[in-house]
This record gives structure tokens, C-alpha cells and sequence, in this order.
């Protein structure tokens, strides 16, 4: 049907199409290939009137593992143009795949990071295994959790964005749930079954009407304009051009502690 580099597409039903982050070895991080990708493969089944569902799994051990840091890594050393263009990528993916006029139902297991969060906060449904472990990292690397911000606000409120993009805490599928991040809980062995029963109803709804009704609550919501998006991409430029980003990643990769980390 589809056929993309990073991931797998197939059709589970009637309607309804699994997309697989399919990056096992690399725990599924947003690299430049995903990010094309995602972007290219939601907007081929947007156009698609035949399609109710989109199921958004992944392969492997990892939901996903957030941005690429080699990738992050090479922009350090870019210029600004460059920099503005890299995180104009990312930021469109995820803008794109939010105003999907399909409803997205995440299927999450493993590991969520960083810009995994992001993927979890465009869903209009997310499901997930209750060992999962969830944290917006980019803090401890001297980064910030930039183009996916305008998505994870609107989904958990400032409150919780203050303490989880500060803090960089790991959270639980209990605290996931309670502020709105995941709708279901369930055993790791049951995704399937969850994913099962919530899309039943969908089998006897018109396939254009679910897509004019999530449409209509899209345009009736405040929107994630051009202004909010140029901001998170100014924000992210920014922090590669940080001292604390390029200290941080360096440190990741020479498996260190980076100099803001002092022993007590």
C-alpha cells in the first residue's frame, strides 16, 4: 500500500490502518528520515476517504525515544539558517499530523521521551502498556522541549508543562493518566484487545462524517497558528546555539555527567 523507509503501514480492518514506527534499533527516535516520513505517510491517509482510523504503534522496545541527538548534535556546529530550517522540519511534522482529519489512536509501549510525548500529545486517543515509562528529558541535555510544546500544553495545561519541562521527571502510566496525557491503561498483553474494543463503535459510523466531526472540533478550538509554530522553531534554534546544549550532548555521547550536574 505505502512503503517508507522508517516505517511499516498495513491495513489491521475495514478503515482502519496501523502506521509502525519501525526504528527499532534506534528506540524510534525522530530522525530527519522519520520526520519525512511521518509527514509524508498522514497526509497520503488524509486524503483517503475510504480511511476511519489511524492506529500509531511502534516496533521494538521503545515507543519512541524522542528527537535524534545526532542529529541535534549537527546543528550545533550549523549556522542559523540551517538550524531554522532543521527545526522547521520537525515542526511542521507535527502540525501536520495534529490537523489529520483522521482520529489517531496511539498504541504505546516501552519507552516515550522527549519528542515521543510530542507524537503521544497529537493523538486524539492514546493506549498504553501500564509499565510505561514517560519523561520530557530535554532539560538534562541543556535542551528544551520546543516544537512539540504548543501539542503537549494544549494537551496536559501549563501547570503540569511547568513541572514536567523544568523537572524533567519521569512519570508513570498512573500520573500519565491522571493529567490527561493517556486515556487507557492496560497490561502490555492487552494493547491489542484495548485497541479492539475502542474501535468497535467506529465499524457502524460513516467514514467521511467521523472525518468532517474531528474537522469541525478543530475548527471550533482555538488554533495552533503559523505564529505559535514560529516561535517553537525560533525556541529551538535558540537553544542549539546554547552552550548548555552543545555541554549537554556532548556529554550524553561520552557517557559523562555533564558540568551542571555538581556532587553534593
Amino acid at each position: 500500500m505505502y512503503s517508507y523507509k522508517s516505517l511499516i503501514v498495513k491495513e489491521n480492518s475495514l478503515g482502519v490502518i496501523e502506521v509502525v514506527l519501525n526504528e527499532p534499533q534506534r528506540h524510534n527516535a525522530l530522525s530527519p528520515q522519520m520526520i519525512e516520513d511521518l509527514g509524508c505517510c498522514f497526509k497520503k491517509l488524509d486524503q483517503d476517504k475510504d480511511i476511519k482510523i489511524i492506529v500509531l504503534s511502534s516496533s521494538g522496545k521503545s515507543f519512541c525515544a524522542g528527537g535524534d541527538l545526532k542529529w541535534m548534535k549537527r546543528q550545533i556546529t550549523a549556522d542559523r539558517k540551517t538550524r531554522i530550517k532543521e527545526a522547521k522540519k520537525l515542526a511542521i511534522m507535527l502540525n501536520k499530523l495534529f490537523y489529520v482529519n483522521k482520529t489517531i489512536i496511539g498504541k504505546v509501549h516501552g519507552n516515550s521521551f522527549g519528542g515521543g510525548i510530542g507524537i503521544m500529545a497529537i493523538c486524539d486517543i492514546v493506549v498504553a502498556s501500564e509499565d510505561i515509562k514517560m519523561a520530557l528529558t530535554e532539560t538534562r541535555l541543556g535542551l528544551i522541549p520546543a516544537t512539540i510544546s504548543p501539542y503537549v500544553i494544549r494537551k496536559i495545561g501549563e501547570k503540569n508543562c511547568i513541572d514536567l519541562f523544568t523537572s524533567a521527571r519521569e512519570i508513570s502510566s498512573e500520573e500519565g493518566l491522571k493529567i490527561g496525557l493517556i486515556d487507557f491503561v492496560v497490561k502490555q498483553n492487552s494493547l491489542d484487545k484495548k485497541i479492539k474494543e475502542i474501535l468497535s463503535p467506529y465499524k457502524i459510523s460513516a467514514p467521511e462524517a467521523i472525518t468532517n466531526s474531528k474537522k469541525l472540533v478543530r475548527k471550533l478550538t482555538d488554533k495552533i497558528d503559523q505564529n505559535l509554530i514560529e516561535m517553537s522553531i525560533e525556541a529551538l534554534a535558540d537553544t542549539w546555539e546554547n552552550e548548555e546544549c552543545l555541554e549537554g550532548i556532548n556529554a550524553f555521547f561520552n557517557k559523562k555527567k555533564p558540568n551542571w550536574i555538581m556532587e553534593e
